[in-house]
Formats: C-alpha cells, sequence, structure tokens
C-alpha cells in the first residue's frame, strides 16, 4: 500500500551526498529519506518555534520575548543533556 504522505524533491551537493550516505551506512544502511526524515522529525519543535517567531516578525509584532524564551529552552535542553551525561561520572 503506498504511503499517504507528502512527497518532496531534495537536491544536495557532493558533500551532502557523501555525508548522508555515511551517516546512513553507520546505521545499518538504512535509506537516506529514512535518516532525512528522522531528523526533520527532531527538528520539528525547533522549526515551529523559528516559524511562530517568523510569523510575529511578519505580524509586526516584536519577536524578543518569543526569542528570548526559545534560547532558555535551548540553554535548558543542553544543561539536562549535559547533567545527564556527567551523571556516571
Amino acid at each position: 500500500m503506498p504511503s499517504k504522505k507528502t512527497r518532496i524533491n531534495l537536491t544536495v551537493d557532493d558533500d551532502m551526498d557523501q555525508l548522508l550516505t555515511e551517516l546512513c551506512d553507520l546505521q545499518g544502511g538504512i535509506p537516506k529519506a529514512t535518516l532525512v526524515n528522522n531528523y526533520l522529525d527532531m527538528l520539528r519543535p525547533h522549526m515551529i518555534e523559528i516559524r511562530d517567531a517568523i510569523r510575529m516578525v511578519n505580524e509586526k509584532k516584536d519577536p524578543s520575548p518569543h526569542l528570548r524564551k526559545m534560547l532558555l529552552n535551548g540553554q535548558q535542553d543542553f544543561l539536562d543533556v549535559l547533567k545527564e551525561e556527567l551523571k556516571d561520572d
């Protein structure tokens, strides 16, 4: 049964193609489309935040509070990862 998901074309330069190929090989030979889709899924929350900030700018609203919140959330995420990594040391 064919997928009902929207398909998009993606053109990349040779360096990106080589990088994607290496990443796929290192992960057991997964398809490039799967790798890219996985990365996009991981980036989705950040993409939503960026979209919201751009909307604010287009609506002539001050995006500073939104951008500040994005920055603080990113810093907290980093600290959470760092704390987890240092936990076993």
